[in-house]
């Protein structure tokens, strides 16, 4: 009889694992033995909020495949946003031995939800009779694999297709799963050291004498510069917040691309918002976010942490799709007073955006109901 089992949850053959080192238990008749009934692969690249906004599904996939194993492969950037999730089995990055995993284990089913190549070509190196979501045609190209993956591809290839939809992403993802979406939430677990690291700095910015903390994340990422709201507005909207509520604290959140932008930001507005930092890590930039009670943001990674740590949101759009994001019901979305014309470009063709036609008492107003609301 083998002294290790293979098959448990718990076994990597790289250490001791978890029950053993806690409970000084071996694998020979361990009361803590789990067998792996099934292993299934997800292939979810990027970007990292849509890497987060599919965590909804994993939930799904484990009340219906009782005793499965979920392995993920994500960008090496996205990691961060699936550690400590307690549905992710074993968390793969796209580095050297990827194809070495995927191609000496035996996965029962592989998901690919990513139209890129890169993504389409891990699918094919996956050792699984069953492949479902995106792969890779004989030309090089990427194609769905089943009529279900058609909707989401047409939308893909063809602005036209996108801009007509309006179902939720999850509820997309959900339809290429093969399953029915019921509003299951994304993913986002925090530990006690870092929920602890938030309060400390916390403390340093004495954020303990405010009623209440209003975020606004500045920043749109790299992909698509225009998401991101005016200056001004965030100026404005700032300083009227203050003034009609001097007991509630103003952060401002945002990336390495507004290391520039927060700066000048904070300069302009003095005592009335803290600048957050733009070079924290992503963990500590989600455990940032917790600390807000109210959100501003666009449609961008900041607004899918929002989203998993629920938080009250205002969510403003431009030139991507509203109709994608799915606040369950903790917040609203502002729009534009007139459409965008340039929908999904990488810079406006317009002589005014449509983030110009963002009202900036529109947005106040969305906030101050939000406050409300806590």
């Amino acid at each position: 009889m083998l002294f290790y089992r293979p098959d448990c949850r718990h076994f990597t053959g790289e250490k001791p694992c978890a029950p053993h080192k806690a409970e000084g238990v071996v694998c020979l008749n361990c009361p803590r033995y789990d067998p792996i009934k099934k292993r299934i692969l997800i292939i979810k690249l990027d970007a990292a909020g849509d890497v987060l906004r599919s965590t909804a599904i994993l939930p799904a996939f484990r009340q219906n495949n009782p005793g499965c194993s979920i392995w993920w492969v994500t960008e090496n950037g996205s990691k961060p946003l699936l550690e400590k999730n307690p549905y992710i089995d074993v968390l793969l990055g796209s580095d050297p031995a990827l194809s070495g995993f995927l191609g000496a284990t035996f996965f029962h089913e592989a998901y690919n939800f990513d139209m890129s190549r890169k993504a389409a070509a891990i699918l094919h190196m996956a050792n699984s009779p069953v492949k479902k979501g995106f792969g890779l045609s004989q030309e090089g190209v990427v194609v769905p694999l089943e009529a279900k993956d058609e909707e989401w591809f047409q939308m893909g290839i063809m602005d036209s297709f996108k801009r007509a939809n309006q179902r939720t992403y999850q509820d997309h993802l959900f339809q290429l799963g093969g399953m029915k979406y019921s509003g299951e939430e994304p993913q986002l677990v925090l530990t006690e050291k870092e929920k602890q690291w938030a309060q400390d700095w916390s403390k340093k910015h004495k954020l303990g004498k405010y009623k209440k903390i209003i975020g606004f994340n500045i920043g749109s990422g790299g992909r698509w510069p225009m998401k991101r709201w005016r200056l001004d507005g965030f100026l404005w909207l700032a300083k009227q917040l203050h003034k009609k509520y001097p007991k509630n604290a103003i952060l401002l959140y945002g990336g390495p691309e507004e290391r520039q932008l927060m700066p000048e930001l904070a300069k302009k507005l003095k005592n009335t918002a803290i600048a957050t930092g733009t070079e924290n890590t992503m963990r500590q930039f989600v455990s940032l976010v917790d600390l807000a009670d109210v959100l501003v943001s666009g449609d961008t990674l900041a607004i899918h942490v929002g989203i998993a740590l629920k938080k009250r949101l205002v969510a403003y759009f431009g030139p991507t799709s509203d109709a994608e994001i799915d606040l369950y019901g903790r917040g609203e979305k502002v729009l534009p007073s007139s459409p965008c014309q340039c929908y999904y470009q990488n810079q406006c063709t317009q002589k005014m955006s449509c983030m110009d036609n963002l009202r900036n008492e529109d947005m106040l107003a969305a906030v101050e109901r939000q406050i409300k609301l806590i």
